[in-house]
């Protein structure tokens, strides 16, 4: 049973709307990595010990992944644009409030937890105004663009948070700067959604008979297709997490613990790798849009193979001769970055454009604990194997897990429905 019916023509305006989700998504990047770098002076303003202050980190990660299962309930109820603008404002608030409440630990801990709410409340606006403004052929792309954009407000946040730290010298103003990007991004947000009302494409509108949005989402959370799309999930974070975390490690450390080529070739090859991951979500959605009709099954399991290849940075006939090592920089780099807009287009093509926020952040917010378990078995396996060899065979066997499980579940996708945006539509009917 068809549930959206897809216009003659999209109006040029959806690439405004996109706009709107690259800038929130940079926000919220920002906004968690701007403390990074002033971690220090952040434990001397608020006169606790650097330890303590980068708890303030783990707390913004924490209600992040939390944030996901109440984003998704949100959007669905209330509107994605409100859901992303929304985000937008949690990002300027909090932030721009550090600069007169920044005094006390604990009211810069409740800071950290309402920016954590920037995730969820913009990755769950994101597809839903994927489905509404974009043809099926053209979503991968978009949230390819968007993906491709969020890391560059974690780039943004380490660089211009000490260079406005050197300008005011005093870190609460330099938290108080860098909220004019997320402010902009609000006033944006509120004027193109307020523009575009009313003039959405006619995406969702289910036929009659079909059963209520409500049932649609019960019978979606008792579909096996949403609890292995959820592993799937996981293991992507597993990936993207551990990876990026101990990957400079890895290449800096002196051996047998790692490659030992020092710090500044460590961070300098994985900027590498992290370029790679950034162009990778629009090469993914091209690809995905111009020659696989816009369904992105065989290139999520094509960019979990990719990932794979980074167990091949153990062996010395690779990382000994430059252009390999090179080469097996940006392949696993390109694997990774495809994940998360390759999964967020899966949701898009499966489930009922109404329960898509929702059933977003069950896969987004339950995966996402992926990131925390890959750190945690990594940090186990250094302990006891002494090397980093152990995490990286870890991450590739994570990789093939992830790859065929992919596998099977595009099988169930096929078997749930003969159209997309189906999956539990029979059971909700």
């Amino acid at each position: 049973m068809e549930t959206e019916h897809l216009p003659a023509s999209y109006s040029p305006i959806r690439w405004a709307v996109l706009v709107a989700l690259c800038l929130s998504g940079v926000c919220f990047q920002l906004v968690a990595m701007a403390y990074a770098p002033l971690l220090g002076e952040v434990a001397k303003g608020l006169n606790v010990e650097l330890p303590q202050a980068v708890q303030l980190m783990t707390i913004f990660m924490l209600f992040s992944s939390f944030s996901f299962f109440i984003g998704g309930v949100f959007a669905d109820r209330y509107g994605p644009a409100l859901s992303v603008t929304v985000s937008a404002a949690l990002a300027f608030v909090p932030t721009f409030l550090t600069l007169w409440v920044g005094e006390s630990y604990a009211a810069v801990a409740v800071i950290r937890a309402l920016q954590g709410f920037t995730v969820g409340f913009c990755m769950a606006g994101m597809v839903p105004l994927a489905i509404r403004w974009f043809p099926m052929e053209q979503r991968a792309l978009a949230l390819g663009i968007t993906g491709a954009c969020i890391p560059l407000g974690a780039m943004a946040g380490v660089v211009l948070t000490p260079m406005l730290f050197n300008a005011f010298g005093d870190w609460k103003a330099a938290m108080a700067g860098i909220s004019v990007i997320p402010l902009l991004t609000l006033l944006y947000c509120a004027f193109i959604f307020r523009l575009t009302r009313g003039r959405e494409p006619a995406m969702i509108g289910a036929p009659e008979g079909q059963g209520s949005a409500g049932a649609g989402a019960r019978a979606a959370l008792a579909s096996p297709f949403t609890w292995l799309g959820v592993v799937v999930t996981f293991a992507a974070n597993w990936l993207m997490q551990t990876a990026f975390g101990i990957t400079p490690s890895y290449f800096a450390e002196a051996a047998p613990v790692g490659l030992g080529l020092g710090p500044m070739a460590g961070g300098s090859l994985m900027s590498i790798m992290q370029v790679a991951s950034i162009i990778a979500p629009v090469i993914g959605g091209y690809i995905t849009g111009k020659y696989l009709g816009g369904r992105p099954g065989g290139m999520l399991v094509a960019a979990l193979l990719l990932s794979v290849t980074y167990g091949a940075l153990q062996f010395s006939g690779i990382y000994g001769v430059q252009p390999l090592f090179f080469l097996f920089l940006i392949l696993p780099g390109l694997g990774i970055g495809m994940l998360m807009p390759l999964l967020q287009t899966k949701i898009a093509e499966a489930y009922d454009p109404r329960i898509v926020g929702t059933m977003n952040g069950i896969w987004m917010g339950v995966g996402s604990f992926g990131g925390s378990v890959g750190l945690f078995v990594s940090a186990q396996a250094l302990a006891a194997t002494g090397t980093y060899v152990s995490t990286v065979n870890i991450l590739a066997v994570v990789a093939v897990a992830g790859a065929l499980l992919a596998i099977v579940l595009n099988r169930l996708q096929r078997g749930s429905s003969a159209a997309p945006g189906n999956v539990g539509d029979k059971a909700a009917a």
